[in-house]
């Protein structure tokens, strides 16, 4: 829907005031009125609520100012898209992603996404997990691959994967002699023989972390030897080197298991797992591009999806 002067609402919602609004706007105090006035009877709603002081927004109003807010920046994205279509420059597509998750996923899409978007630059921000909701919420990417945000106010998602945890374990060490440990023969391991061992651990915060915590807490498992570390990059070098054991998600598995001693079993049964999605903006603007990589990373992990047993939630 179109609306005329949008941000003399923006205003009102953010002064509180009508009187304080004017003076910013440098409009005069009746004309103000006036507009909401009209505004609100165009709408059928009430905006706000003027018995009280400061003036508050009623669940109309916040849903106003969402929309006008959003409106707001893809105005200034089209704007922006245009310029840089008119000054024949590459589009570009800002891509947020976890440093050790980038180094397994990229490799498998962006080859094939440079094919099918020859023309669109690709910027990659690869920070910890945590702080990647951060840069969607920010404007400071178009989408993040990420595990689905805990609080997704603001933000979207579409699920990429649903993966099983796997145990990684160098071929060489005892536990694991003759007990298979193929990946195209996944077999279940025992906890409970990982007591003693050392552990390569992404940090409790962690989703990944979270999960196997609270699957050490419900058997009663207390390892005493771990390593923490926010790259399961290295944790998979570690446990080549001979450094004990750790977790990683199968895509990453499948990846980190060329050129390394490495074996693979799953984990609990039914088997843990844990998700990955594509992440972005609710009130933003899924450009061509990055819905185009979206469906492509949907398309590369379809062999991946697992459905979650009851205790992998947490």
């Amino acid at each position: 829907m179109f609306v005329k002067n949008p941000e003399y609402f923006i205003t009102i919602a953010n002064e509180r005031s009508i009187s304080k609004s004017a003076e910013k706007l440098y409009l005069s105090q009746p004309y103000l009125s006036q507009y909401l006035a009209k505004l609100e009877a165009n709408l059928g709603v009430t905006l706000l609520d003027r018995s009280h002081t400061p003036l508050r927004l009623m669940p109309a109003g916040e849903l106003f100012l969402a929309y006008l807010e959003s409106q707001r920046y893809l105005d200034r994205q089209l704007e922006d898209d245009l310029r840089q279509l008119q000054d024949h420059r590459q589009q570009t597509l800002h891509i947020g992603v976890a440093t050790w998750r980038g180094s397994i996923l990229l490799p498998d899409l962006l080859p094939a996404f440079s094919q099918r978007c020859p023309d669109v630059k690709v910027v990659l921000h690869e920070l910890p997990a945590p702080q990647l909701g951060e840069l969607v919420a920010d404007n400071v990417t178009d989408l993040c691959f990420m595990q689905t945000p805990t609080d997704a106010t603001g933000l979207t998602y579409e699920l990429v994967m649903q993966e099983r945890i796997l145990l990684a374990a160098n071929r060489a060490h005892p536990l694991v002699q003759g007990r298979g440990g193929s990946l195209e023969d996944l077999r279940p391991f025992d906890l409970h023989l990982l007591d003693q061992e050392r552990l390569i651990m992404l940090p409790p915060d962690w989703r990944m972390g979270r999960i196997l915590c609270n699957t050490f807490d419900i058997h009663n498992l207390k390892p005493e030897q771990t390593v923490e570390t926010t790259n399961l990059t290295t944790a998979a070098n570690l446990v080549s080197e001979g450094m004990g054991f750790t977790f990683l998600p199968e895509s990453g598995a499948r990846r980190l298991d060329r050129g390394r001693q490495l074996c693979f079993f799953t984990v609990d049964d039914p088997p843990l797992t844990c998700d990955l999605a594509a992440v972005y903006k609710k009130s933003g603007f899924l450009s061509p591009a990055a819905r185009a990589l979206i469906d492509l990373a949907k398309q590369t992990y379809s062999w991946c999806n697992y459905a979650p047993g009851p205790s992998h939630s947490a």
